[in-house]
């Protein structure tokens, strides 16, 4: 029977973990939980320590989720697993010959070993005005959004997707006129079948959300303390 093999000593090893997102938490937790001694470094783009952001668009912008509810770990586990984070950083170079990341404000990190787990980012739209539309990717967008739908009487929503139809649930929830535009012929048109893009948009106009297919948004106007939204096909 072969020998085990010998566990290799970590201590002195540095692993740097660029995005301090879901997964790169997970990553940091999971090298603890095998038995990674050395030292483990956090950086992330947002301020916040590692949270869930799938309750952004619905209990979080409800205000029935705190942000401390979506948190992977409180900031005391993440001190005393000895896991490092550094937020609001943004990360200009990795290089693996000298094994250094570099910060766009010139702090520089050594490692033995690099993560990357940036995750993706929302896409601006490219149209006039698109300036004044609203995204939803981190707690930032979600408190913006969050901070206008008590006084919100009509919301526009650009994209059928999840992300979409979960914000117009919610919006439609607190009492909001809602209205989707997809670009597509249907709902989530990506992952569903007809049938259950069907189902899905018959659920949303049951409870008073209107759903737009074939639309494209091609121009967002001021208008009072809203805006007015275009469309291609007028």
């Amino acid at each position: 029977m072969a020998e085990d093999t010998p566990r290799r000593d970590t201590t002195l090893e540095t692993v740097v973990i660029v995005g301090a997102g879901h997964a790169g938490g997970r990553a940091a937790l999971l090298l603890r939980r095998h038995g990674f001694a050395g030292r483990i470094l956090m950086l992330g783009a947002e301020p916040a320590l590692p949270y869930e952001r799938p309750p952004l668009s619905k209990g979080f912008l409800k205000g029935t989720t705190s942000a401390a509810d979506m948190s992977l770990r409180s900031a005391q586990d993440w001190a005393e697993a000895g896991i490092e984070h550094i937020g609001g950083c943004t990360v200009t170079r990795i290089d693996p010959e000298s094994r250094r990341v570099t910060l766009a404000d010139g702090r520089s990190f050594g490692f033995d070993h690099a993560i990357c787990a940036t995750g993706g980012r929302a896409r601006p739209l490219a149209l006039p005005g698109a300036e004044a539309l609203l995204m939803l990717r981190d707690l930032a967008d979600a408190r913006a959004l969050r901070s206008r739908l008590g006084s919100c009487r009509r919301l526009l929503v650009v994209g059928g997707g999840v992300i979409g139809l979960e914000v117009a649930a919610t919006a439609a929830g607190c009492g909001c006129a809602v209205t989707v535009l997809e670009a597509g012929p249907r709902v989530m048109a990506r992952v569903l079948p007809p049938e259950a893009s069907a189902w899905l948009a018959g659920l949303h106009a049951g409870n008073g959300v209107q759903i737009r297919t074939g639309v494209t948004l091609e121009r967002v106007l001021p208008r009072g303390t809203g805006i007015a939204a275009q469309t291609a096909e007028g």
